[in-house]
């Protein structure tokens, strides 16, 4: 397993209370109104789309907090229905996932087992760095996983 630390960033945020039933709802039009924002105010778009998870156990119906993050230049003007954000550095195990989304569950319940049988504790926060999309085909999604341990 691979540990890696995310250093910090700034960021153009969304942050809302949700359910893993409910994600579907946050996804293109989220991403895409992100990046229109970011062209709105001039920046410089520093790296893919991401979400992160606080909360989220796997239970389709628990709420949990979502951010998605969109790393960006600077934080210069006034965004409208988003905000700026330090994100903070983020330490866990990284698995890169390739295919649809609908399988990053199974990703999950493979790795989390492992990481604490590895004498790891988590830390209650998940990211997903979407490095490739591809909604004609979800087979070409390319999808970074860093669940986060202490």
């Amino acid at each position: 397993m691979l540990v890696k630390q995310i250093p910090p960033m700034t960021a153009l945020t969304f942050s809302t209370r949700t359910t893993l039933r409910d994600l579907a709802k946050f996804g293109e039009m989220s991403t895409r109104r992100l990046y229109h924002e970011a062209a709105r105010l001039g920046l410089s778009v520093m790296g893919p789309v991401f979400w992160t998870y606080h909360g989220a156990t796997g239970n389709p119906v628990q709420v949990f907090q979502l951010d998605i993050a969109l790393p960006v230049s600077e934080a210069s003007g006034s965004p409208d229905g988003f905000e700026f954000r330090r994100i903070e550095p983020l330490r866990g195990i990284h698995q890169t996932h390739e295919g649809p989304w609908e399988n990053l569950p199974g990703l999950y319940n493979r790795l989390i087992p492992q990481i604490l049988q590895q004498g790891h504790s988590l830390n209650g926060v998940c990211r997903e760095t979407y490095v490739h999309i591809d909604l004609a085909e979800p087979v070409n999604n390319i999808t970074d996983v860093l669940i986060g341990i202490n």
